[in-house]
């Protein structure tokens, strides 16, 4: 009997200065399926890296698999890509204590880098920078489900946000990314979130509170459904027009206020059921527009549903708080476009 245990590995080293090169032809490539965006956003944490490197401390390995000779990243992007935005003098060094070093005349000295870019450092901090030698782990021609395992493996435990992690191992991924790219999304999230992945882990939200009567937003409710759903054409279809009319309803509302509430993240899918039900039933995108101007008008609170507002507050990913939103909505919904069909009757 013998295990099957998947692609070979195998182990190189390159320098830092490589490395940057590598990622610049394209041989090394981060902009996988899995991968989050760029998020060492604060200075501090790049620097104290980049201090590391100086001081040849001991940095995690990279990790990739090795397609049609790319090296697909699975985990390394943010200390790469800062090895990549130092070496292009795209940040200075902050928040660093001072360095010792012993100066041409052979005397102790210390040396304060901060505020320094690459190019302005001295030769030897540049040197020791650009010949890091780091180690290079990577597979060969890794199955996709093996890649996601990796990448799930290395960054377990670590401080990932909930929609990386539920993306990792979806079933519908090809999907979910293609409907991530849809412009509701570019115009409602902000480039943190973006990169975070909130987009794709509202649009199995949106797909939940569509199909699933015990739908809950909570991450160990979504993660599993993410996991396991399929997202077929039709859902693909259904969604895209759905998004398409959440974006020209937003562009509709003059009032600031009330549009930037269409866009919340608990809004945005608590409105996906009558958004489908209103394009099937041929309301157009004005009449949507004025019942959500109508709903979401609340002065002190997001609409004028006491129990809807309660239910956006604490505990707003359980399956009672999800579910009496729906309700609050769909009662509204029903009673305004009633009423107004009644009054269009009487006007006949």
């Amino acid at each position: 009997m013998k295990i099957i245990k998947g692609a070979q590995n195998s182990e190189i080293h390159w320098t830092a200065r490589k490395l940057a090169e590598l990622i610049a032809d394209g041989t090394v490539n981060f902009n996988i399926d899995i991968q989050r965006g760029y998020v060492w956003k604060k200075n501090e944490k790049k620097s104290s890296f980049i201090r590391s490197l100086i001081l040849e401390r001991a940095v995690p390995p990279l990790y990739f698999n090795k397609v049609d000779d790319v090296f697909e990243g699975e985990d390394g992007k943010q200390r790469a890509l800062t090895v990549v935005k130092f070496l292009n003098d795209e940040f200075a060094l902050s928040d660093l204590d001072t360095f010792m070093v012993i100066n041409d005349d052979g005397e102790l000295e210390e040396i304060d880098l901060n505020g320094l870019k690459y190019s302005e450092l001295p030769t030897c901090f540049q040197e020791s920078v650009k010949d890091y030698n780091f180690t290079i782990c990577y597979t060969d021609n890794a199955e996709q489900e093996e890649v996601a395992d990796t990448f799930y493996n290395l960054n377990n435990g670590q401080t990932l946000n909930a929609a990386t992690m539920n993306r990792v191992k979806a079933k519908s991924k090809d999907q979910i990314i293609k409907l991530g790219k849809h412009k509701v999304f570019t115009d409602a999230l902000s480039e943190t979130a973006l990169d975070g992945h909130v987009n794709e882990d509202l649009i199995v939200k949106a797909h939940a509170v569509l199909n699933d009567e015990n739908v809950s937003t909570d991450t160990k409710w979504i993660r599993p459904y993410m996991k396991e759903v399929d997202i077929t054409q039709n859902d693909e279809i259904l969604l895209g027009n759905v998004f398409d009319r959440i974006y020209n309803i937003h562009s509709l509302i003059e009032d600031k206020k009330i549009a930037k509430r269409i866009y919340a993240r608990t809004h945005i899918i608590s409105i996906v059921p009558v958004i489908a039900e209103s394009i099937e039933t041929g309301i157009s995108d004005e009449e949507m527009m004025e019942w959500f101007v109508n709903f979401f008008s609340g002065k002190k609170s997001p609409t004028i549903s006491k129990a809807y507002n309660e239910a956006a507050g604490r505990g707003t990913g359980k399956n009672s708080a999800v579910k009496t939103r729906l309700n609050e909505i769909k009662k509204s919904f029903d009673k305004y476009f009633n009423e107004k069909r009644g009054d269009k009757q009487l006007n006949m």
